[in-house]
């Protein structure tokens, strides 16, 4: 039905240029027949011959089409335009051809490079007539077959994070197995570069890094199939830090006293799922040092006022600290004095030992004497006490050893002449 509707419309064209001319045929100047608009396309019949019929994916080698334009007779059609078209990933030598006398054309196709992806490996050129009717316009194609590796899809980069939120210095793994090329898993046909957005790369398809600074990355992972065609995916990575470590210091003696051992211990508390690796000791007297240990022992070898800090670090770099301002004191002094000073024999003598000095925040517990004249020692809570002595003239050596409420001990003795009246 289409094509006698067509039959019509050209019988009626035909009609009406057959009345124009003889109309024409009246005036005084004869007029030669216009010409029709162009081919009509009725019974057209477009073949196409591809030389060489496969093509290596290059990006350079070519083949050559010859395309040919019949009517319904068989014959070749003269000044026949026709427009080309390709499978996108190679290229033509141009867009659009005339035939020549003979009916005959020739156009160029270029390979694609390896990495342009195309459909079963296979190029399809088209070839459509341009007709003074669109609807008899008949596109014809012809299949160049490629050589090589087949591409006929883009990999498909996609990887895993595990664990999906790292923390700050926590090794986290990044597997790009699930990455797909040509339907299925690319594997190890595909090679795999990693950017972690802080300066570090990798490459593999597993890989392993540790970000040491809390924030949100930008991880980039470039996919290269075996026919070099090149898909990078980006996904963000949120880096989070666990709770810094808790500390309490404590000091014993505190303050601790000039020229004795101070002990120092740190009660350090991790984050979840977190443990304390090492303790950096500073004691502010310009000695430091790191131990694995929560306690140490340090000596100070002058008076003054120091502050000590300790830095307790967890498995991944967080830490926590404590500090103590430690005013280091010259601890207990034992000291005494008698009245009256010209000790007689037989005669009762005061003993005061009030200016004596305890460690630091404690106080004197109890003061012991040994007169040194063959009487018993004596211990008293007080700081006084009277003693005789034996009413012979003699020089005795008296010793005083007070105790502190730390348990800290000093000692102190004089000779003490003794007359007799």
């Amino acid at each position: 039905m289409h094509r006698m509707n067509h039959l019509s419309r050209l019988a009626a064209r035909v009609a009406i240029a057959i009345a124009a001319i003889a109309a024409a045929a009246c005036t005084v100047e004869n007029k030669a027949l216009p010409a029709l608009s162009g081919p009509s396309g009725l019974g057209m019949q477009v073949v196409m011959t591809a030389t060489p019929d496969r093509l290596p994916r290059d990006g350079s080698s070519q083949s050559v089409v010859i395309l040919e334009v019949r009517d319904a007779r068989g014959k070749g059609m003269s000044g026949q335009r026709v427009t080309l078209g390709l499978t996108p990933g190679a290229v033509l030598t141009q867009a659009e051809v005339v035939t020549g006398p003979d009916g005959r054309a020739s156009f160029g196709v270029i390979a694609p490079t390896q990495d342009a992806v195309i459909a079963g490996n296979i190029l399809t050129v088209t070839a459509t007539p341009v007709t003074s009717n669109f609807d008899n316009a008949s596109t014809q194609t012809i299949s160049i077959a490629l050589t090589g590796v087949s591409n006929s899809s883009a990999p498909s980069p996609a990887f895993t994070v595990t664990p999906a939120a790292p923390e700050v210095n926590v090794v986290a793994t990044f597997d790009a197995t699930n990455t797909t090329d040509e339907g299925g898993q690319c594997l190890n046909a595909c090679s795999y570069a990693w950017n972690f957005d802080d300066g570090a790369t990798a490459s593999g398809r597993v890989a392993t890094h540790a970000f040491a600074v809390a924030r949100v990355y930008n991880v980039a992972l470039t996919v290269t199939d075996a026919s070099g065609l090149v898909v990078t995916l980006r996904q963000t990575v949120a880096v989070s830090a666990p709770a810094n470590p808790t500390v309490v210091l404590t000091v014993s003696p505190n303050p601790p006293i000039v020229n004795q051992s101070a002990t120092f211990v740190a009660t350090a508390v991790a984050a979840v799922n977190h443990s304390i690796v090492r303790y950096e000791w500073n004691f502010g007297d310009g000695s430091a040092t790191s131990t694995g240990m929560s306690s140490t022992t340090h000596t100070y070898g002058a008076l003054g006022t120091f502050t000590a800090t300790v830095r307790a670090v967890d498995d991944v770099g967080q830490a926590g600290a404590a500090s103590a301002s430690l005013v280091v004191g010259s601890g207990i002094v034992a000291t005494f004095y008698f009245t009256p000073t010209v000790v007689h024999g037989g005669l009762v003598i005061a003993f005061n030992a009030a200016n004596s000095t305890p460690s630091n925040g404690a106080s004197i517990s109890q003061y012991q004497w040994d007169w040194g004249d063959g009487t018993p020692i004596e211990s008293t809570s007080t700081a006084s006490i009277n003693h005789t002595f034996p009413a012979v003239a003699n020089t005795y050596v008296v010793r005083l050893v007070i105790t502190d409420s730390q348990n800290r001990i000093a000692v102190t003795q004089q000779n003490v002449p003794v007359v007799v009246p």
